[in-house]
């Protein structure tokens, strides 16, 4: 690498040895310069950088040009965004986590292990499914059975049965709703539910069941109808 004196700010007298490489904002270019050059090529840097970020922080405040601000700190907005969006589950805490639709029932099967020489009476109780605010989804849910004995160094699976019911937005009288009854229904967006299962008798804690249910159009299967492309 190739450097000389002129490229420094300071004159010779007052420099030390040229032993930091960094860029230079005079000449537009990196370069070799001494510790006092280099601070203040460095000081400049953090200036202009600051100055960029006050001038695009008041775009932002005066609420004028909205595409622009996002520009400056490399966003995009995207048109479809809605169609995304609307199939992201927001999952909180679980130990079982299923994916499902509307109308479908899934069963869960849950083994219990018991690590001990002796004999472990356990009572199971499942609470109601419940979105994470608490909201009641009214999904059917039961258990094989919600009591039996662990034998010593043993195991036991029991099987939690759920139905998902989604509700039916549309307007319908009473003998049409009851008509309707085993209909199907629909979520606009991901529609999260969560079950608590306890078991009475063993050391851990409960169990939290989470069910994520999809619109249909999301992870939809696509086939084409025509030999063209739009």
């Amino acid at each position: 690498m190739r450097t000389s004196y002129g490229d420094f700010t300071r004159t010779l007298p007052e420099r030390g040895p040229p032993i930091y490489y960094g860029y230079c904002g005079r000449t537009k270019r990196f370069r070799m310069m001494d510790l006092p050059d280099y601070v203040e090529n460095m000081q400049q840097g953090v200036s202009k950088w600051v100055n960029d970020t006050q001038a695009a922080y008041q775009q932002i405040a005066r609420g004028s040009g909205a595409p622009q601000p996002l520009q400056a700190f490399g966003l995009t907005t995207r048109p479809d965004c809605d169609r995304d969006c609307h199939c992201e589950c927001c999952v909180c805490d679980s130990d079982i986590l299923l994916q499902a639709r509307c109308g479908e029932t899934r069963r869960v099967p849950i083994t219990y292990e018991n690590d001990t020489r002796r004999e472990r009476p356990v009572t199971l109780a499942l609470d109601k499914f419940a979105s994470s605010g608490g909201r009641d989804l009214k999904w059917p849910a039961q258990l094989s059975e919600d009591h039996f004995t662990l034998s010593p160094c043993g195991e036991h699976t029991v099987i939690v049965t759920v139905q998902v019911r989604c509700e039916i937005t549309r307007d319908t009288s009473k003998s049409e709703a009851a008509a309707n009854a085993d209909r199907v229904g629909s979520v606009d967006r991901c529609e999260v539910g969560y079950a608590t299962l306890r078991a009475e008798g063993c050391t851990v804690r409960p169990t939290v069941i989470a069910v994520a249910v999809l619109p249909d159009d999301c992870e939809a299967y696509r086939r084409p109808c025509a030999d063209c492309c739009c």
